[in-house]
């Protein structure tokens, strides 16, 4: 993972376009399942965006292990006149927690300062998107690593799954193909929203970021840790780009923390999020430095 780990630590990163970094493992035993394969993708943590600005034109640099690779440039092509930025704080049933809603309006701002036109604008099949993925991967996931998880996995990796696949219930045999086939349509709905709206600003968690073993927690703890978290889980299932910044530190009841939000990009595009996100942290700062004022 990227954006987890960025989120709970208040760094940056931009979860890069299906095929933009090479990956190769030869360590491996066996290939990976098609939907691993489908989601699967390497990038950089990073202190600041600036960062990635100067990293990320060497990680996509070709690899001849990964076949799939796709060898484009960086930079992409100039947009005409201001890029449009649609920004959502959509929840879909889920509640939004007041942080994360004032880091969007935060970045908004932000990026309007900058230039940037912005748009209250929720993309289509947000929600549907998310939850035909999170189905479709339990039902890889039950296929293919499910015996082991059975034989190998202790009291509470079973248990996190038993209710992994309660709340999601796996997607098999012609369901599972159908699932899968259809992540082209959904991948093409959000494309054709990006053509207008090249950037979306939006949560990448719903509520600031969980406590640790919180998908050990039952029903609750599940739907906290991955239930809700739509808005990331339906970049992974459509192969799209996404950035992830933390905007301020909270004060919370348990104690200060950051506070990230999401920026999603047309295909191929890293070069779009990484520039929006250098221009927000231009506007309010690196949190970096706040965290280590905070701890020196």
């Amino acid at each position: 993972s990227l954006r987890f780990p960025a989120a709970a630590t208040g760094a940056v990163t931009v979860k890069p376009s299906l095929g933009r970094v090479p990956a190769y493992n030869p360590s491996q035993k066996a290939e990976r399942g098609m939907l691993a394969q489908a989601m699967s993708v390497q990038g950089l943590i990073t202190r600041s965006a600036a960062d990635l600005q100067l990293s990320m034109p060497a990680l996509i640099a070709p690899d001849i292990h990964d076949p799939f690779h796709v060898p484009l440039p960086y930079r992409g092509s100039a947009i005409n006149g201001p890029v449009r930025v649609a920004v959502s704080k959509a929840s879909f049933g889920f509640e939004l927690h007041p942080e994360i809603s004032k880091a969007i309006d935060l970045a908004a701002d932000a990026l309007s300062d900058a230039g940037y036109e912005i748009e209250e604008m929720t993309p289509p099949l947000a929600q549907e998107t998310a939850e035909c993925g999170y189905r479709a991967l339990m039902g890889e996931v039950s296929e293919l690593l499910g015996p082991d998880i059975r034989t190998h996995g202790s009291e509470t990796i079973n248990a996190i799954f038993d209710e992994y696949f309660r709340q999601f219930p796996p997607y098999q045999g012609r369901s599972l193909l159908d699932a899968m086939a259809k992540r082209s349509f959904y991948a093409r709905e959000w494309g054709l929203f990006l053509n207008e709206y090249p950037l979306v600003l939006c949560p990448f968690m719903l509520q600031p970021f969980f406590t640790p073993n919180r998908d050990t927690e039952g029903p609750e703890g599940v739907r906290e840790a991955l239930g809700s978290a739509l808005w990331s889980f339906s970049m992974n299932f459509t192969g799209l780009p996404a950035g992830c910044l933390p905007t301020h530190l909270a004060a919370l009841p348990q104690g200060s923390q950051p506070i990230n939000v999401q920026l999603i990009g047309r295909r191929w595009r890293e070069d779009l999020i990484v520039d929006a996100m250098v221009a927000i942290e231009g506007r309010l700062g690196r949190l970096c430095e706040h965290l280590w004022a905070q701890s020196a």
